[in-house]
């Protein structure tokens, strides 16, 4: 049936719209009910309160099954009804209104036509201490943790949110001269794992890293390599960075925090200082730094405590062990041990 026709059989007489059969409200642009996904791009600076909006399947698909914020509204283009079928199923037996509007309604109260067609509200949850998020997670046992430093890129706040979600983050923690996880762009980079992994942005550096180390996390700040043109006095205070792939290899700790800093300028030396260890990532040809994107990535597969890494590490350990006992003997490896113990 033409679209114009369902619309019409939908208002009824009195105009006032009905729901389908899979419980979606067809709107037109003026309806009150979808003003919160008004202007888009001028409302990203001004700001909506306590409310966020999302863009994109994906991350609706993430809020729905896994997300922590309550879902207020979801609102799509006609063309997408169908396609969303099972996903807008989900969404109204939480009892979530799915409102739907023609195309060309759709782009022009939005303001662009680069939209996908999917677009959600949400209401934020009340932000929280370093100390109190890091201190919800589990006091014992593997742990790993972003710490990010006046990461104020858009595209990096939200592949913070991806690469944790991809290797087992706990939490992400911005301090407060950081971009707003919030943000629309950063929620779609993120391909909607914002809404699912704990965060919060507050306070000072120190106040971020004080948090991860009373809760039981070795700090570790990513920089670039002391031969870089960028070191700072830091080296001078505490030493050289130290190949990331050559810390404690064999006996990393279960509880890890990545300390990351802005795209450019990297970590300030405040942050490094007060960092338990400095690593840095092994580059070729002369380069001391990639995004801050990739540098996550990089440093989470390498330094989160998963069971597969623990397990390598345990093999490891246990083949050292082997070997050094073929060369001296059982006998020698157990007096050493004995001594170690007293």
């Amino acid at each position: 049936m033409p679209v114009a026709k369902v619309m019409a059989s939908r208002f009824g007489g009195g105009g006032e719209p009905e729901e389908d059969m899979d419980g979606v409200l067809h709107l037109d642009a003026s309806d009150p009910r979808v003003a919160v996904y008004q202007n888009l791009k001028e409302r990203d600076v001004a700001g909506r309160g306590d409310l966020f909006i999302l863009e994109g399947e994906n991350s609706v698909h993430n809020l729905v099954q896994h997300g922590r914020m309550p879902l207020e509204s979801v609102c799509v283009s006609e063309r997408r009804v169908a396609p969303m079928k099972s996903l807008i199923a989900a969404v109204r037996a939480r009892g979530v209104p799915v409102y739907a509007l023609t195309h060309e309604d759709y782009s022009g109260l939005v303001g662009f036509n680069f939209h996908r067609g999917v677009l959600a509200c949400g209401r934020k949850l009340p932000s929280v201490a370093p100390g109190e998020l890091l201190g919800a997670l589990p006091a014992t046992g593997p742990s790993t943790v972003v710490l990010c430093e006046r990461t104020n890129n858009l595209d990096n706040v939200g592949a913070v949110f991806r690469n944790g979600a991809a290797f087992g983050a706990g939490a992400v923690v911005f301090d407060g001269r950081s971009a707003d996880p919030y943000y629309r762009k950063s929620i779609r980079v993120s391909g909607g794992h914002a809404l699912a992994i704990p965060f919060t942005r507050r306070g000072s550096i120190a106040d971020v890293v004080q948090a991860a180390k009373a809760s039981g996390h070795v700090v570790c700040a990513l920089v670039t390599p002391s031969t870089s043109a960028r070191s700072t006095a830091v080296d001078d205070a505490v030493g050289a960075p130290v190949p990331i792939n050559e810390w404690r290899a064999d006996d990393r700790p279960e509880r890890v925090a990545v300390l990351m800093g802005a795209e450019g300028p990297g970590l300030t030396d405040e942050a490094q200082r007060l960092a338990d260890v400095r690593l840095t990532i092994p580059m070729a040809n002369a380069v001391d730094s990639v995004n801050v994107a990739t540098a996550c990535s990089i440093a989470l597969h390498e330094l989160a405590s998963t069971p597969r890494r623990r397990d390598a590490q345990a093999r490891r350990r246990a083949a050292r062990v082997a070997s050094l006992a073929a060369a001296f003997g059982a006998g020698a490896l157990l007096a050493l041990a004995a001594a170690r113990r007293r």
